[in-house]
Order: structure tokens, then sequence, then C-alpha cells
């Protein structure tokens, strides 16, 4: 599935003892932490609050990631993106399949383009379940929610 997250590669530093994360998609995305355990933790923290900043500036991010392969001393996890951060990607999707336009789309579903354009704003919006089958509607499709 597409926005689901990102690979990071792991390694720890003999000079240091800190372990080093660094995700080959987002190649300016790097962390370290003293153990493994807070390593992944705060390569969750940097992963998603640059993909909001990135988003806002307007950029593109990888929507597939690209599994690198494991070498010497490397350790590869799968980062995954906050719920309320992939939810604004797959809307921006979405919508952009179907054609529409964010004011467009707000017009077809009766809401203002303000808050239609707040959806699509990674971890700003906290999007119900009545919203997404809405939003799903609008665009000639149907919302079907699953527990993984």
């Amino acid at each position: 599935m597409s926005y689901e997250g990102y690979y990071a590669v792991l390694k720890k530093d003999a000079a240091s003892g800190t372990v080093l994360a660094a995700f080959p998609d987002h190649a300016h995305i790097n962390t370290f932490g003293e153990n493994r355990e807070q390593v992944i933790q705060m390569a969750e923290d940097a992963l998603n609050e640059t993909l909001i900043y990135e988003f806002e500036r307007g950029l593109q991010v990888p929507e597939l990631p690209k599994r690198p392969r494991p070498g010497p001393g490397r350790d590869i996890v799968f980062i995954l993106l906050r719920p309320e951060v992939r939810m604004a990607f797959l809307l921006r999707k979405w919508r952009s399949e179907a054609g529409f336009t964010q004011k467009r789309l707000a017009r077809k579903m009766g809401i203002s383009y303000q808050s239609y354009q707040r959806m699509e704003r990674p971890g700003r919006a906290n999007i119900t379940v009545s919203m997404l089958n809405r939003i799903a509607r609008a665009l000639g499709k149907h919302a079907v929610v699953d527990i993984c």
C-alpha cells in the first residue's frame, strides 16, 4: 500500500556506541539514539515531522519505498507513518487521481474549501470515518475501514 512508511538503515557507531538511522528514500533525514529502541522512536519522529514540513513546502515525497539491501553491521527497519500524516498524503493522491481540485471536491462534498484543505495537511486534521465516507462518495468510491 502506498504512503505506509519508509525503510531506515540502522548502524551502530563503533566510536560513540550510538545507533545511527538513515533513510535511503530521504537522504536528508538522519538521526541517532543510545540504543536500537531509542533510535527507532527518533527515526519515526524525524520521518513524520520532516514529511509534514516537506508537504507544507509543496515538495513531493516518494509514494512507494525502496527496500535497501542490508550490509555488514546494518539493520533494516520499516518506519510507519503516523495515521494523520499518511491520510493527508492519501487524500491528496486520491483527489489528484480523480482529477479534482481541492475547491471542486469541497463543493461536491458540501463543505468549505478551507475545511477540505485542512484535511490534506499532514498532522493538522483528525478525519472521522463518516467524513472519510463523504470523501469517498464524492470521488465515486467506497470507504473500507480495515485494521491490520
